[in-house]
């Protein structure tokens, strides 16, 4: 007989009182949301739409000034993990979590976000988003410290704050962290709300849609395991973004979305380049391809938001059941298809490329029996609807 593994459990206390507890005296503190992608990610770059939400898990941060230029982090998870840093303020870490927050404290004074006569900092984060469920537990870290790092300003709490505050966010991990960065998350996390974002990078603009658990289901994340960031493709995905930079900066556009035929145009190009003998453009077949899957992605985006706008649930589950355009970035497509087998209406990872879980989308009358059934050989995690970056008193 299989044995069930241990199901997720958040800690019983929330991450805002753990963070007060483990951070006592002055301070301010946020909390923000894990999020999802329901579809349309690493388009950012080509200027398309991504669709994501907020989740019930959230992160608290806890931050206060200190004198002698060290950035003191202490960092826990709900899984147990602890991270814990004494950073010279004024030397640059190596990597991981110590660089990715260091920069963002520095992004911050560059941004005069923070005061420049900053001279340290102590930071305390505690979470209850898992790291490996596709669900932004760095993210909502991250987002959670900036706006904490950020209540002093009168403004934090409007919409054009709010998104300089994300794009800071996220130009400090593009900057500063190895992991790729799906700039919807910060956005969410910081701007969203309890219904679905639409984020279109051709503009810039965040709009709401209905959430899909208005067609009766639940959101469930589905993963092999957790407690580990995956990074499996982040090479591939470096090089497609910086592919796309590139020929936007070539093309003198924002984004390859106002290019009039963009995939014929870009072949072109490198074509041009390569007779040229640039050694360094990618074969015009592959860079096709990568347009016309950001062309496509963007169109299924646009039709999601649609389709769940206009409460057609038919269409959007079939939609997110298609599948995507030919890409060269791992997902995990057997245990997309197990989720369908044992009663999802829809299943797809959970963000292609940057995570190896999967969300899913189960009728509610079907979802004790789904989750039960996953979880004998899996990690899984029901995704509530959650509520933007706050700050907690």
């Amino acid at each position: 007989m299989a044995v069930c593994k241990t199901p997720f459990e958040a800690p019983s206390q929330s991450p805002v009182e753990r963070v007060r507890a483990a951070h006592p005296g002055e301070g301010r503190v946020a909390s923000a949301p894990g999020t999802w992608v329901l579809i349309g990610e690493n388009v950012d770059h080509f200027g398309g739409v991504t669709l994501a939400a907020t989740a019930a898990l959230r992160a608290a941060a806890a931050v206060r000034p200190r004198a002698d230029r060290v950035v003191s982090v202490s960092a826990r998870g709900p899984l147990g993990q602890e991270f814990s840093a004494q950073l010279p303020f004024d030397e640059e870490p190596a990597d991981g979590l110590a660089r990715r927050w260091w920069g963002l404290v520095h992004t911050l004074v560059q941004r005069q976000v923070l005061s420049r006569d900053t001279a340290g900092l102590d930071i305390t984060v505690e979470s209850d988003v898992p790291v490996g469920a596709g669900l932004g537990a760095l993210y909502a870290a991250d987002a959670a410290i900036a706006l904490a790092l950020a209540a002093g300003h009168d403004d934090v709490d409007t919409a054009p704050f709010r998104a300089r505050l994300a794009e800071i966010c996220s130009h400090a991990m593009a900057t500063y962290s190895s992991l790729p960065v799906l700039r919807a998350r910060h956005s969410v996390a910081l701007r969203g709300a309890e219904g679905v974002s639409v984020v279109d990078y051709a503009d810039g603009s965040l709009t709401q849609a209905p959430h899909p658990s208005r067609h009766g289901v639940c959101v469930f994340s589905v993963a092999a395991s957790l407690g580990a960031p995956f990074a499996e493709s982040r090479e591939a995905i470096a090089t497609h973004r910086a592919f796309i930079d590139a020929a936007c900066t070539n093309f003198g556009v924002a984004s390859l979305r106002q290019l009039p035929d963009a995939p014929g145009r870009v072949a072109q190009w490198v074509e041009a380049r390569r007779a040229a003998g640039d050694d360094t453009a990618p074969d015009p077949d592959t860079a096709r391809r990568w347009v016309t899957f950001c062309e496509s992605e963007t169109l299924r985006s646009l039709a999601a938001s649609k389709a769940l706008r206009s409460r057609r649930a038919n269409e959007l589950f079939t939609l997110l059941n298609s599948a995507s355009e030919a890409h060269s970035l791992v997902t995990p497509d057997a245990l997309v298809a197990l989720a369908r087998e044992r009663g999802a209406v829809a299943a797809r990872p959970a963000a292609t490329g940057t995570s190896n879980a999967v969300i899913a989308f189960v009728p509610v009358q079907d979802a004790d029996a789904f989750a039960g059934s996953m979880a004998r050989e899996y990690e899984v995690i029901e995704v509530a609807a959650g509520e933007p970056a706050r700050l907690e008193g």
